[in-house]
C-alpha cells in the first residue's frame, strides 16, 4: 500500500528563539510518530543554516512539496507570511485537504479559524500525541 504525501507546513522565519528549540523538538517527534502512516514531504529551510536562496525555498516548497502532497498539515502556531501562502496553495490551487492546527493555549487568528473550504479543517491539539492522532484520523 502506498502512503499519503504529506506536506508540515509551519513558521520558521518568526519562530521566537527562546520557542526555537522546544518546537523543532516537538516537529521532530510529531514526524516520527507520522512516518509510519505518510510518506513525509520535507521543507527546506530547518537544516540548511540560511544557505538556501529565497527561489531555493520557494521551489522545495511550493513547487516540490505542496504540489506533489496528496494533503498538508499546517501547524498555526506561530504566525506566518509562507505558511498562509502554502495553506492558500494547497486549499484553493489544489484543493487537496488541509488539516491547520494550533495549540490549545494559542490564538490563532480568526481568517484561519473561519476558512469553510470542503478540503479544510482546523483543530486544536494539546500535545504531540493527540495531534499524531487528529492527523492520523482526518487525512490517512
Amino acid at each position: 500500500m502506498n502512503k499519503k504525501k504529506l506536506y508540515i507546513g509551519c513558521a520558521l522565519t518568526s519562530l521566537p528563539s527562546d520557542k526555537k528549540d522546544e518546537f523543532l523538538t516537538m516537529l521532530g517527534e510529531l514526524k516520527g510518530k507520522l512516518k509510519a502512516h505518510f510518506e513525509i514531504l520535507e521543507f527546506l529551510g530547518i537544516n540548511d543554516n540560511g544557505v538556501a536562496s529565497a527561489r531555493e525555498v520557494y521551489n522545495r516548497d511550493i513547487k516540490e512539496c505542496v504540489m506533489t502532497a496528496d494533503c498538508m498539515l499546517a501547524i498555526c502556531d506561530y504566525t506566518s507570511s509562507g505558511l498562509g501562502y502554502e495553506m492558500g496553495t494547497a486549499v484553493e490551487n489544489r484543493g487537496i485537504p488541509v488539516l491547520a492546527v494550533g495549540h490549545e493555549k494559542i490564538n490563532i487568528s480568526r481568517l484561519i479559524r473561519g476558512i469553510d473550504h470542503e478540503n479544510f479543517q482546523f483543530h486544536t491539539y494539546s500535545s504531540v500525541s493527540d495531534l499524531a492522532e487528529k492527523t492520523i484520523k482526518l487525512l490517512s
